[in-house]
């Protein structure tokens, strides 16, 4: 009876949690199969546009500093570098622009196959910045003068996930449905890694995608296909390869009956319990701790924003309309590095399910 309620109430997005940490591009191990690159046209140092034409891929820098200078180094948003001709240019910098794509895309294909999601903890990316100059030249051999923040760049680093991109081609025998105007295409999860999660890529030929135990059907107009692209979520993190040594930050969350209940019921209380246990339900949660949340009409003076789901703007309830819920977190470990970043991350979260509210993050020292 057991095992039967807990089937009934088994949330299927658990095997789709995302693992990021960042390495040197040099300690990039090939043979690891639970990591890879997020974009891994830059492992070439080119990108590919819209129109497939290859060019340089963007100069990009990790900054490695706390979370307080890191704030600094972005609004100074201006740099200087010396060309091999002796010329000096100014240089800005911005978000790199293509991972930010990259969980906008991650998001979208989520929506497509249906697949409920949970935020994604982009610390990491939120590190790498692209620098460039005005003429669209080439800088990577120029002189870059970083003005007091060398000792918080890095060069040559490489953001890794659990994500690995794979293709698949048409079996030999569709299935035609009733009407005869649509064809059922079936990716097999027999053959794959059961302990993974597989998702279909964003794809216009794909009308429709549907997930069952052991199969994820597609429905599409087209009778046969090659190399449609699927991406697997691996499962077990592995972090023995030489050179992987920073922390794995992820979203995956604890197991437990209460929290499969109440997402299968799709109710929410609202209350301060459900806040708390909304925290302490991630694995990772051994940087900050909640410890207490208020409902105001005032802005706090200094406050983290929830702003690792870009693509969640224009909502019903306009963000200036709404009163303001302050989430209070304290540190659990003074020598963490990603404090802040995981108050953005729950504070995310949390504003998710909490709509009506302009949901904001403050960290007590």
């Amino acid at each position: 009876m057991e095992k039967r309620i807990w089937q009934e109430i088994e949330i299927h997005n658990e095997k789709y949690a995302v693992f990021m940490t960042v390495i040197k591009k040099d300690d990039y191990d090939p043979i690891n199969s639970t990591l890879f690159p997020i974009c891994p046209e830059f492992m070439e140092g080119r990108e590919e546009n819209q129109e497939n034409d290859e060019k340089l891929a963007p100069y990009l820098v990790y900054f490695n500093g706390s979370f307080r200078r890191r704030m600094e180094f972005e609004k100074t948003g201006v740099l200087s570098g010396i060309d091999s001709s002796g010329k000096e240019h100014v240089l800005h910098i911005c978000k790199a622009e293509c991972f930010q794509k990259a969980i906008k895309d991650l998001h979208q294909m989520f929506v497509t196959n249906q697949i409920g999601w949970v935020t994604v903890n982009t610390a990491y990316l939120d590190r790498f910045y692209e620098v460039y100059c005005d003429e669209k030249s080439d800088i990577r051999d120029w002189k870059i003068d970083f003005k007091g923040w060398e000792a918080d760049i890095k060069t040559g680093m490489l953001p890794l996930w659990n994500i690995e991109k794979f293709t698949f081609d048409c079996r030999k025998f569709m299935v035609p449905c009733i009407d005869a105007k649509y064809y059922e295409h079936e990716l097999n999860l027999r053959n794959y890694d059961s302990e993974s999660g597989y998702m279909i890529g964003l794809n216009e030929d794909i009308l429709k995608i549907r997930h069952e135990k052991d199969r994820i059907i597609m429905t599409s107009y087209k009778e046969s296909f090659q190399n449609w692209v699927a991406y697997r979520f691996a499962g077990n993190v592995d972090i023995s390869s030489p050179g992987y040594r920073n922390e794995i930050l992820g979203n995956a969350r604890k197991k437990s009956f209460f929290q499969n209940y109440t997402e299968y019921r799709e109710r929410r209380s609202g209350s301060k319990t459900e806040l708390f246990w909304m925290v302490e339900s991630f694995e990772d949660n051994s940087h900050v701790e909640l410890i207490d949340c208020a409902v105001t009409s005032k802005e706090p003076p200094v406050y983290l924003e929830g702003d690792m789901n870009p693509f969640s703007d224009g909502t019903v309830f306009l963000m200036e309309t709404r009163k303001i819920l302050v989430l209070s977190f304290r540190r659990k470990r003074p020598d963490a590095d990603f404090c802040e970043d995981m108050v953005r991350f729950f504070t995310s979260q949390i504003q998710m399910s909490f709509c009506e509210y302009k949901c904001v993050g403050i960290l007590v020292e």
